[in-house]
């Protein structure tokens, strides 16, 4: 299992400091192709079949194949769902949206001849290269640590003077601490550690979280009483390519094609934390409640260029490999984050950050692919994909194309992200003139070392209506992963942060509409 932390401690930056993380460009870098109904229902499998839409953004010579001008469109619903465990709590999420997985056209040329270039295509083909859709809640309740008490300690070293929005209006650019720790101090539940006293007295870069009573026998600091912990997360979005192609048919022999791709990247991020004290009285200060809500979003666009071809060396087999120059992605963030406390004297406060924005750069590595498939006229076919791509590769950039500023993030790229195998295994059989039942199977090998590897499985049906189109209809679903998470930093060897369990899996059915002309 893989430990994450969430956005609020691993993106606390603000105003003038970069906000990406390696999790971040991976998230990014990573592709999981959507494309049409049939070629979804067949596991993406098609570098070596071509003639389909969908195939087209998979290996641009799959244009090449087809000898007629087609449209297609592919509505898609997908189905998030969460399971977590945390301080012994189970709590689920889903997350249902109705959005597009593929839609475009080809125009097919035929030459009139009877060798060489019998027919070359023009196509402008949109598919969905990688959705950010996902939910999650946690909840539960514990005596032993708080989120509040993490950020009084991650505020260590640094004077109470800078980091009070009375004494400036931008404290992050003189002290360099987290947002959500100068909202915790401006909204009255951090203090100094000096106004305890004693050999505390003059301290002023220590703190005390209000979630904390001080022990004066032992002189030693201890969580007031329960806490109820409480935390909800969705991610929208996704990473969309739209493919400009230019395909072509030698002696029906040899095909070929190149893409032009460009990206549109769009991703928002909602985190609201909660602590709340089941009984206020137990806490020296009168604590009853703080909430911390995020809000992250993530646009860009980006473009490569990928080279495919297909040859037929005989009859029923097809050969297909494709290269793919990296992806160079222009990328911006916005965030900011909302405070709110409550005391039971009445007090409550709140504070909001200002509207943090960078602008950076990332490279997404190089891939390449090969396939094989094998027909049988009037039966049906199976095809096999294997694509590589080294996410070591991946890089961090600011906007001027400087990587010193990422120089941490992208050396932790080199270390701990690997070269990732990708299978793709799909298979057709025709039910007569009109009808054709599909399935296919996906494996992604992880891209961080050590980490799980991701299994897909997919089935369909398609149906021929002859000269109009065709109608398909396909589901996939991602098997079950399972990561480890902490909703905050630990901050003391002596306090065991809760750790929770999400077990996810994202399930999608896609319908696609092609008409032939």
């Amino acid at each position: 299992m893989k430990k994450i932390t969430t956005l609020f401690l691993s993106l606390t930056m603000a105003l003038g400091l970069y906000a990406q993380t390696a999790d971040d460009a991976l998230n990014i870098a990573q592709e999981y192709y959507e494309g049409t109904a049939r070629t979804m229902a067949m596991g993406n499998a098609f570098t070596a079949l071509g003639g389909d839409l969908g195939a087209i953004g998979i290996n641009p010579a799959s244009s090449g194949v087809l000898r007629y001008s087609q449209i297609t469109f592919s509505p898609s619903l997908t189905t998030n769902r969460s399971t977590v465990n945390y301080l012994g709590n189970a709590t689920s999420a889903k997350l249902t949206g109705l959005t597009i997985s593929n839609f475009g056209t080809v125009i097919s040329f035929d030459t009139g001849r009877y060798n060489g270039l019998l027919n070359y295509n023009f196509g402008i083909v949109y598919n969905k290269k990688n959705s950010f859709r996902s939910a999650m809640r946690a909840s539960g309740t514990t005596s032993n640590s708080s989120m509040l008490s993490s950020l009084a300690a991650g505020l260590e070293g640094i004077d109470w003077h800078d980091i009070d929005l009375e004494e400036t209006t931008n404290p992050y650019s003189s002290s360099y601490a987290s947002w959500p720790g100068i909202l915790a101090w401006n909204t009255y539940v951090l203090a100094p550690l000096s106004t305890l006293g004693g050999k505390y007295a003059n301290v002023d870069d220590s703190y005390l979280a209000s979630t904390e009573n001080y022990d004066e026998t032992t002189d030693e600091l201890q969580i007031g009483g329960p806490l109820d912990q409480r935390f909800n997360r969705k991610t929208y979005g996704s990473n969309e390519e739209y493919s400009f192609n230019f395909g072509g048919n030698i002696s029906d022999f040899f095909y070929f094609g190149i893409n032009l791709n460009g990206y549109s990247i769009s991703q928002t991020v909602e985190e609201y934390y909660e602590e709340a004290a089941t009984n206020s009285a137990l806490f020296q200060d009168g604590f009853v409640s703080m909430d911390n809500s995020f809000w992250l979003k993530t646009q860009g666009s980006g473009f490569n260029m990928k080279f495919g071809a297909i040859v037929t060396p005989f009859g029923g087999l097809r050969l297909g490999a494709t290269v793919t120059t990296p992806t160079w992605y222009n990328l911006n963030d916005e965030w900011d984050y909302t405070m709110n406390t409550a005391f039971n004297n009445g007090n409550s406060y709140t504070q909001h950050s200002p509207t943090g924005s960078y602008s950076y750069k990332l490279t997404a590595p190089m891939r390449w692919s090969v396939g094989a498939a094998y027909t049988a006229l009037g039966l049906g076919l199976i095809s096999v994909d294997y694509e590589s791509v080294n996410y070591a590769n991946t890089r961090l950039a600011d906007y001027n194309g400087n990587t010193g500023v990422f120089s941490e993030e992208n050396q932790l790229m080199d270390g701990t992200f690997t070269n990732a195998h990708i299978l793709r295994v799909g298979a057709e059989l025709k039910l007569g003139e009109s009808v054709s039942l599909r399935g296919g199977y996906q494996n992604y090998s992880p891209a961080i070392k050590g980490a799980p590897s991701r299994n897909a499985y997919s089935a369909g049906i398609g149906f021929n209506i002859g000269q109009a189109g065709t109608i398909d209809f396909a589901w996939t679903k991602l098997a079950k992963q399972t990561d480890s998470f902490q909703l905050y930093d630990d901050y003391s060897s002596f306090v065991s942060v809760p750790q929770g369990v999400n077990t996810h899996s994202l399930s999608k059915v896609v319908c696609t509409i092609g008409i032939k002309f």
